[in-house]
């Protein structure tokens, strides 16, 4: 043992001091399973309407609670020249939404098309399988949406209800207003 060793020696106390942990480590947050490993079961989805068509759009706008619609507007205008303006509106609206959804799928269609082609080419099999079956899914529904648009120019009862549904709201706020002037006298 030299001199020099003599001034670095520790005592005890010290020597089990750096044993002990520092307070900055204790102090750090416990890690989790959960913050680090996905345990949920991938084949479902969180939310499910996040994956929706473009056909999904007239359908919610056929859910559209017109009745609501049809009472307010009588409350503020009971013209029955304004409610039949109203009616009219409600299916040229209807028809904008059928011809935008159209377009979409008409250009979906194209795309895929092309992806098909591509993919051919590139004798990738599986994808041009997967392609194929996508491309029959959007002329399914293009097809749907042009029967749609031809039952509205018929009166079919599923396309037409949200007039009625509008009318019907249209005559209840009629009502109501009758029955507020005869309270009033």
């Amino acid at each position: 043992m030299g001199l020099f060793d003599l001034f670095k020696r520790k005592s005890f106390a010290e020597q089990n001091k750096e044993l002990e942990p520092k307070p900055e480590e204790q102090d750090l947050p416990e890690i989790k399973q959960q913050d680090f490993i996905d345990n949920s079961d991938p084949n479902v989805k969180e939310n499910a309407l996040s994956v929706t068509m473009p056909m999904d759009e007239i359908y919610k706008y056929l859910q559209i609670d017109f009745e609501s619609r049809g009472y307010e507007d009588a409350l503020s205008n009971p013209d029955i020249s304004y409610r039949d303006m109203n009616k009219k509106l409600i299916i040229s609206n209807l028809k904008v939404l059928f011809k935008q959804i159209k377009q979409i799928y008409i250009d979906s269609l194209s795309t895929t098309d092309f992806h098909i082609r591509s993919r051919s080419q590139a004798g990738l099999i599986d994808i041009v399988d997967l392609l194929k079956n996508r491309k029959g899914t959007l002329e399914s529904h293009l097809k749907e949406i042009n029967k749609m648009e031809e039952d509205l120019e018929k009166g079919e009862d599923y396309m037409i209800g949200m007039l009625l549904s509008y009318e019907r709201g249209f005559l209840r706020g009629l009502a109501a207003l009758s029955l507020e002037t005869l309270k009033l006298k």
